[in-house]
């Protein structure tokens, strides 16, 4: 038996009345002269484990053992004996327990001090808030229904989320929101079967069933959604920095980060108005909101609004946008070409959900290739340090170096 186990015994009651007045009657004999002793012991707390076993072989032999004059030792017939000799034999294993521990302190403390190396790239995973509040991380969760709200089920199956309105659902809107974090993206169908997938620090806004003369959400971030066609309800996404993109059916893509310099909304296949808000110009007169279709192939740029740029409008078309760029973060890739370092910083910030701190402003040069997203940070960058860019990892921070 060793002190531990004493320990142990004496907090988890399994001693018997004699044994436990005994360990007391000895613990608080000796607290007289090292304070807080009692409450030290049982808490294993690391005191001085020389001096104490120093300590308690001195108090046990002077309140235990009879020395005879040969030197020989005898111990005494007290029913606490075994405890007593159990806990001088075992001084050197308190010793030892508690060096043990202070040795994990150290290291566990040594360890959190290591830079970071490496972070892994993103997967699947979102957050879902209810109309009520609660909230579902959906990544944690298996397939099956995950919430029944008026009526409508909403159900998680193979990495997406869908709404069964089959039967009777209450005729008001409530609304749910898709959050995607930094490291995570998701899909999710609509309740009219619209298609929507969302990139990473991304979310979206919608009625768990569409009612009246329109379907309308609203999104942060970036998203790409295939339409169900209905004539008669258009389809409306709008965005929080302004501007709204009115569609009956097809297939497009809105970046709208609000870190980024403007909202693009990029046409693969339909017809889609972009339509900017009405906006008040630097000498107080409102302007009135303008508007543009898109054909397929094309791009719209509403310009990130600034008191800077409110006198011109921040309305601005591609006619030939990069389109396997525009779509590459949905077919799993990083499409660098023709960004300068701190664009590509903000998608590797997202996507590794790392905070993108510089310690010098990096060079306006231009960088060129196409880097697969299931990719350690350590290897992209690894990449990009060909472009002599230099980094380190700080706990939640990728810092550019000189």
């Amino acid at each position: 038996m060793n002190f531990k186990q004493l320990l142990d015994d004496y907090r988890n009651g399994k001693m018997n009345a004699e044994q436990r007045a005994a360990f007391e009657q000895l613990l608080h004999s000796m607290e007289a002269e090292q304070p807080h002793l009692h409450d030290s012991l049982v808490q294993v707390q690391p005191v001085a484990a020389e001096e104490t076993r120093e300590y308690l072989y001195e108090r046990i032999k002077e309140n235990y053992i009879t020395e005879k004059p040969v030197g020989r030792v005898h111990l005494l017939l007290n029913p606490w004996l075994r405890y007593a000799a159990a806990i001088v034999l075992t001084a050197g294993i308190i010793a030892y327990f508690w060096k043990t521990e202070a040795k994990k302190e150290t290291t566990v403390a040594a360890t959190s001090k290591q830079p970071r190396t490496d972070v892994e790239p993103g997967r699947e995973g979102a957050i879902l808030t209810l109309a009520d509040g609660r909230q579902l991380v959906l990544d944690s969760l298996g397939n099956g229904i995950v919430a029944t709200q008026n009526g409508a089920k909403v159900v998680l199956s193979s990495g997406a989320l869908t709404y069964d309105q089959n039967g009777e659902t209450a005729g008001n809107s409530i609304y749910n929101t898709m959050h995607t974090p930094r490291g995570r993206q998701f899909q999710l169908v609509l309740p009219d079967g619209t298609k929507v997938w969302l990139n990473a620090a991304s979310s979206i806004k919608y009625p768990i069933q569409f009612i009246g003369d329109e379907r309308r959400v609203e999104i942060k971030g970036e998203a790409y959604f295939e339409v169900v066609k209905n004539a008669q309800m258009p389809f409306v996404v709008t965005v929080p920095q302004g501007g709204e993109v009115k569609v009956l059916g097809t297939h497009f893509n809105i970046n709208a980060y609000d870190d980024e310099p403007a909202i693009k909304t990029t046409l693969l296949e339909g017809a889609v108005k972009v339509v900017t808000p009405a906006i008040v110009n630097r000498q107080s007169a409102m302007e009135a909101e303008r508007a543009v279709v898109l054909k397929p192939g094309e791009q719209a740029a509403i310009a990130a609004y600034s008191p800077l740029n409110t006198h011109h409008s921040p309305l601005t078309i591609d006619h030939s946008p990069n389109l396997d760029q525009v779509m590459a973060w949905k077919n799993g890739l990083f499409n660098f070409n023709g960004y300068n370092i701190k664009a590509v910083m903000r998608e590797i910030g997202r996507w590794y959900d790392l905070d993108i701190v510089y310690e010098a402003e990096p060079e306006p040069e231009e960088v060129m290739g196409e880097l697969q997203r299931n990719l350690t940070l350590s290897q992209v960058m690894k990449i990009l340090q060909k472009i002599n860019v230099k980094y380190r990892i700080e706990g939640k921070q990728l810092i550019v170096t000189k």
